[in-house]
């Protein structure tokens, strides 16, 4: 009795997917087809990353291995359909016994590539290297000179906004609390690109950390953002101002400004703190390389392993909210503005309403004109240089405008410019 308790049986009669005489051949042309496109596909990926260079990589090699792996673990499929074809499928017991071996070895080793490749895949890229604005020698010198110009224009003409509007108490208006945060704006993005963007020129390689570059585009979406929504504050009070000037005072009161100002602040700190987040989760696998001066959304986009689609549209759907929110706020005001300056009887008033907010329509046309030629060029051309071309313009060249054209088309600012020159270079005297 214990001799037959311990006997081990020969063979095993395996029963198949299904024991349905009509769906046999049925089943069988389908699991045939899935085995040949396995085969296939599995030899092809393995035959490629081994063949091309441009493919010698470690995330290819883990997907090489991985397909490998696929390749093995399906090779209980040539017995599954067998099944199909005779009337008894048995398998010895040792044949089983090495099938079950085999199973399992292979799905312990894909677990640990996938591990692997997942682990290769997040931490490959740990800086990036920003190739700048040209790669051609001649040039760098003469550019280094250009921007480093343009850069100390642009603090010294936005600190000096800051300062002026702050120390002068006839400039302690609504009109200049926001043209002091559109100069804090338009010194924040400059910032955060031009002294980085200079390194460029004066170094051999230059490269900007994982965290730093997370850390730089973050910051540029705040300020830009909130640059937007600023310059759209600044029309709707240039609307008050002109069209109901009576209740100037009460409607611009000291909430109403910090609310304009703050809202955008916080607003554009969540965009870009959720964009900044989701990009850099992702996985970047491919080069390190960005084709541009600044850590931007779309050069970083084409550097990720992971399907790009949900985030261009996070991206394109944001962005375009942004712009046109914005753009109609202004566009609306003036619309407003132009109806009361038509309205106004005399040619003195009309001249004198439209010299009010002549600085800011100026900012806006300058500064929405590059933004829409950036979106609404065509598609035949070229667009990456020129995209680049632009976005020089508006990152480091209209910070720099902004404070020049309210300060030379400004009586009110040059006027304060006097009287706080005029105040601090007194010398006192003893009589």
């Amino acid at each position: 009795m214990g001799q037959q308790n311990l006997t081990v049986l020969p063979e095993y009669i395996l029963m198949g997917v299904t024991r349905h005489p009509e769906l046999q051949f049925l089943l069988f042309g389908v699991f045939l087809i899935i085995y040949m496109i396995t085969v296939v596909g599995n030899l092809g990926m393995i035959i490629l990353t081994k063949v091309d260079s441009h493919l010698h990589t470690p995330v290819y090699f883990f997907i090489r291995y991985l397909a490998f792996i696929d390749l093995g673990n399906s090779t209980d499929c040539p017995k599954v359909l067998e099944n199909f074809a005779v009337d008894q499928n048995t398998i010895s017991y040792y044949a089983c016994a090495t099938r079950m071996a085999f199973l399992i070895l292979f799905i312990i080793s894909k677990m640990n590539h996938m591990e692997k490749h997942n682990h290769t895949a997040a931490t490959e890229v740990t800086e990036f290297i920003l190739m700048g604005i040209t790669d051609n020698p001649r040039l760098q010198a003469p550019l280094f000179g250009i921007f480093i110009f343009i850069y100390l224009v642009t603090v010294i003409g936005n600190l000096g906004i800051i300062i002026l509007t702050h120390l002068d108490s006839k400039l302690h208006t609504p009109m200049y609390f926001f043209l002091r945060h559109l100069s804090v704006t338009d010194l924040g993005y400059s910032t955060v690109i031009g002294p980085k963007m200079m390194v460029n020129f004066v170094a051999h390689k230059n490269t900007i950390s994982f965290n730093l570059c997370a850390t730089q585009l973050a910051s540029f979406e705040i300020f830009i953002i909130t640059e937007l929504f600023i310059l759209s504050a600044m029309a709707y009070d240039r609307y008050v101002a002109i069209y109901k000037p009576l209740l100037y005072v009460v409607i611009m009161a000291e909430k109403v400004r910090w609310l304009l100002v703050l809202t955008p602040y916080l607003y554009s700190t969540f965009v870009s703190l959720f964009l900044t987040i989701k990009l850099f989760k992702s996985s970047f696998c491919h080069s390190n390389i960005i084709s541009y001066f600044y850590c931007d959304c779309l050069p970083l986009m084409s550097m990720l392993c992971s399907d790009t689609h949900e985030l261009k549209l996070i991206i394109l759907v944001f962005s375009g909210c942004n712009l046109l929110c914005s753009f109609l706020i202004v566009l609306v005001s003036y619309m407003f503005i132009l109806v009361a300056i038509l309205q106004t009887n005399t040619a003195e008033g009309r001249y004198k309403a439209f010299s009010t907010c002549g600085s800011h329509l100026t900012v806006v046309v300058v500064f929405y004109g590059t933004l829409l030629f950036i979106y609404l060029q065509p598609k035949s051309i070229p667009a990456f240089d020129i995209d680049k071309m632009a976005s020089v313009f508006y990152t480091l060249v209209i910070p720099m405008l902004n404070p020049l054209i309210y300060s030379l088309r400004n009586k009110e600012v040059k006027d304060a410019l006097k009287r706080t020159l005029s105040n601090r270079c007194k010398i006192p005297t003893l009589f």
